[in-house]
This record gives structure tokens, C-alpha cells and sequence, in this order.
């Protein structure tokens, strides 16, 4: 039997998404964001029904879709302006 080669090594998952211990990071920044809410509204309990909201509605809205669908949709739907090249994602007529 062979011995383990670190220089031979090749990772199974290149494209897993990225992981807060069991759960997808995306899902836990939502848990986040209601978490902040609570902060804000000075109330625990308020936090902590926004954070399972938060997180049921994300996860409700990327289900049975693209692993990224849940970026892509709030790209669409905010308007960034991350790219200089490109127009704003809520401008969706094109003249031309």
C-alpha cells in the first residue's frame, strides 16, 4: 500500500460554497442581518423571530436552484454599483 503523497494531493471539492461550520455562509448572513435587527430594536426575542424569518425566506428562495441563485437575485434586485463598465443592474432596457 502506498503512502500519502502531500505533493500529489488532489482536493475533491473545489467548488463547495463556502461554509460557517454546517451551514452556508450566505444562510448565516441572513441569521445575521435579523440578529442586527434585534440589536437595533433593543430586543432579543425581535432578533431572533427576524434572524428565523430571515433565514427560512433565503433559504425558501434558493431552494431547488443554482447555488448562487440567492447573489444573482439580489444583485438584480438592488441596485450596486460595483462595476464601472458595466450599467446599473436596474437598468433593464437597453436603447440601441
Amino acid at each position: 500500500m502506498e503512502s500519502f503523497n502531500p505533493h500529489e494531493y488532489v482536493p475533491r471539492r473545489l467548488d463547495a460554497p463556502a461554509k460557517f461550520l454546517l451551514w452556508d455562509f450566505d444562510l448565516v448572513a441572513s441569521g445575521i442581518a435579523g440578529l442586527a435587527f434585534g440589536i437595533i430594536v433593543n430586543s432579543l426575542l425581535m432578533g431572533a423571530i427576524a434572524s428565523y424569518a430571515a433565514i427560512w425566506a433565503y433559504s425558501h428562495l434558493k431552494q431547488k436552484r443554482h447555488p448562487g441563485y440567492g447573489l444573482h437575485y439580489l444583485y438584480w434586485q438592488f441596485p450596486f454599483r460595483t462595476f464601472k463598465r458595466t450599467p446599473p443592474s436596474s437598468r433593464r432596457f437597453f436603447v440601441g
